[in-house]
């Protein structure tokens, strides 16, 4: 683990941001309901994966053939992301995008992974909200539980691992 020294946070002082590109709060809302439901379930998880792009799709996700979505995946925002073909998706990845999230195709993001496009400015004292978009290119492999931060860029045929 990791740590530095930060500057003495206000967080009262802390304004929320506008995401710009979200849809209305009722869509939002009716997201979180089927993500909870289709997506993060155990049970309902196990719904074929054509279903469940079909359901990303209607939620403005642009979507490849061939996608496979396993049980337990959290999406915070399809309308931000973009899968290529052939793509894999392993139990229990998170992607918390706050912006765009652009998957290519035959890529496998393994299970527990966590992409997240947002995060915040320890250096500033109202903790500002920061996103930026992630990239990852074709033929790339993100190893178990690897973390993949806010503006990453993965080439073509590359390899993520958590640790060597």
């Amino acid at each position: 683990m990791q740590q530095r020294k930060i500057v003495r946070l206000d967080l009262a002082s802390f304004k929320k941001p506008s995401i710009d590109g979200n849809p209305t709060l009722p869509l939002r809302a009716l997201w979180y309901l089927i993500n909870t439901v289709i997506f993060r379930s155990s049970l309902l998880g196990l719904m074929p994966s054509p279903s469940k792009t079909a359901v990303l799709r209607m939620f403005g996700a642009k979507v490849g053939n061939g996608v496979v979505i396993k049980p337990r995946v959290n999406i915070k925002s399809p309308w931000f992301l973009e899968i290529g073909d052939h793509v894999w998706i392993g139990e229990q990845v998170w992607i918390d995008n706050h912006t765009t999230v652009r998957i290519g195709p035959n890529t496998c993001i393994s299970q527990g992974v966590y992409l997240f496009t947002g995060n915040h400015d320890w250096n500033d004292p109202a903790f500002a909200f920061f996103c930026t978009p992630i990239e990852i290119g074709e033929s790339v492999w993100i190893t178990a539980f690897c973390q993949i931060p806010p503006g990453s860029a993965i080439p073509d045929q590359t390899v993520v691992l958590d640790k060597e």
